[in-house]
Parts: structure tokens; sequence; C-alpha cells
């Protein structure tokens, strides 16, 4: 696979480092351009939102087709020389290949704050985002620091009210003074969980949540459900006036009327035949999200 050079620097700065980036399988012939995309990092504070410097990243190539990054073993995903530190806005970019998926390994976190409960970002990198970029906000809480905020989704089946669990969600804040959510794009809001499934009775819990505004996104359902149409709940409101400091939202998941039937095209798997049965996205796609399930508490 050919490789070609992808640009890496702290925004506001000239170019200062070069990472080596492999070009999409798929992509233009040897001769032709492959389009690219800016993608901005930030480091800010869970609470304020103020930029971090001094954070340390790691950029990792999905190349193994495994969920998630790996990085020891024959099976390692790619790790791309060069390394990101946030500048003075919290911030660094790197341009990046349209179609692969990439992985920000935090290394060293700002001084004063505490690790991200999972220290690894991933992101693919779409044909949209060529025009739009992207922003992938990185949130750290002050060493000390004590919150009580929460949000809590309890999951159920649609018809019988009976509790589902191995719903995924994320769970993002809203930053960025635009109605609704925005999950792609220079002027994201910052995703501030990145991935809680129900247990067996239904319940996911965030905690330790800063007062402020926030959106639930739906990224996966128990084995034999569906998407509802509206993948985003939202927005939450935290504050002195939320009851016990903790928002309790209610959420429904239809059966798969094909879940259990044959397949009668052998290249359309489980996954994609779920996806042509929803009306809403697998994953958060589109750059802004309206609010949408009302929360009970």
């Amino acid at each position: 696979m050919a490789a070609r050079t992808a640009r890496v620097w702290p925004l506001g700065l000239a170019a200062a480092a070069v990472v080596v980036a492999a070009a999409p399988a798929h992509g233009a012939g040897v001769d032709g351009p492959v389009p690219s995309a800016q993608v901005v990092l930030r480091n800010t504070d869970l609470d304020t939102g103020t930029p971090l410097p001094g954070a340390r990243f790691e950029l990792w190539r999905e190349v193994n087709d495994q969920p998630g990054l790996q990085t020891a073993g024959p099976a390692a995903d790619e790790k791309n020389e060069g390394a990101c530190e946030t500048d003075g806005k919290g911030s660094c970019t790197v341009e990046l290949p349209v179609g692969e998926t990439y992985y920000w390994r935090e290394t060293v976190v700002p001084a004063g704050y505490d690790a991200p409960e999972d220290p690894v970002t991933g992101f693919t990198v779409k044909e949209a985002d060529a025009t739009a970029g992207i922003v992938l906000n990185v949130p750290h809480r002050k060493r000390g620091a004590v919150y009580s905020g929460a949000v809590r989704v309890l999951k159920e089946d649609a018809k019988t009210g009976s509790p589902l669990g191995g719903a995924v969600f994320e769970l993002w804040k809203e930053t960025n003074s635009t109605e609704g959510l925005q999950t792609r794009g220079i002027n994201a809001d910052q995703r501030v969980r990145p991935g809680c499934a129900t247990d067996d009775d239904g319940v996911c819990d965030f905690d330790g949540l800063p007062d402020g505004e926030y959106y639930l996104v739906e990224t996966d359902v128990p084995e034999g459900y569906v998407l509802p149409a509206r993948t985003v709940t939202g927005p939450l409101r935290l504050d002195e006036d939320t009851p016990g400091g903790r928002r309790v939202v209610t959420l429904q998941n239809e059966r798969d009327a094909y879940a259990g039937v044959p397949i009668t095209d052998p290249d359309e798997d489980k996954a994609a035949r779920r996806v042509r049965r929803r009306s809403g996205p697998l994953t958060p796609s589109a750059e802004q999200h309206g609010p949408s399930a009302r929360p009970a508490g």
C-alpha cells in the first residue's frame, strides 16, 4: 500500500511535524489526488470548557479489521510516526485521507488533570468531512474535582415494557451555543463519555457530571431490536434545580420485524439489513441533531 504524508500542526502555527499515513486502498489512483480532511483535536476542562495545553497523543490507523484499537501483538493496528501535543489553545490539527478509521491515544494528560476514562478516541474520516472537517473533543476532569450531576437511561421493550440490556449510548455536552446537537464539523459539541451499555435491568448511568445541557446518542441496540427513528435525546438540563441532581430518561426499542427471517442476499449481513429497515442513522453522522425524546424527571 502506498504511503502518503499527513500534515500535523498546532492550530495557529505553521506545519511543525509530519505524520506518515497510508492512503486508502479504495482511494484515487497512483497519479490522482486522495481527498483529505482537517481533523482538529481539542483538550478541554470538563466543567468550564477551558482549553488545556500540554496533552500528548499518538495517532493510530485501523488496519486489522478488529473493533477498537490494538497496540500490541501480531494483530496490532498501525502507529503513525510523530505525535500531537496540544498548544495554548488546547488544540492540534491533522490532515488525513478520507475513507479510513483512526485512533488518537492519549499518553500524557495536562498538568493538574485526571486521565480520561478511555484514553482512546476513534474516528472515521468520511468524504463529507473533506469540506466540513472534524472536531474531536477530549474533556478532562480537574484532579480532585467532585461533580454531583447524573443522567440515568432506562431502556425497555416498546411493547412489553420489559427492561433491555445491551443498548449503547454516548453522552454529549452542549458547548457551541448552537441549537441542537452537532457531532461533526469544526463547530461540534463536546462528547463527554464515549459509551455506556445498559445492564440486565435496562439501566445505564452517567455520573459525575458538571452543570450544563446534555444529549444522549443511542449507537447500538440489543440483539433482535432496531434503533429508533431518532437516536438523539435532549437537551437534558442539569443544574441546582434538578431533583437529586439526576435526570432519568426512559427510552424504548421496537423489535426487529426481520429478526429470524433468512437472508436471501448472501452479500447482506444482519447489520446491513438492520440499517435498511430503520429510518435513523446507525451512528451520529449528521452535522446537527435536534431535540427528540422527552426526559422523565
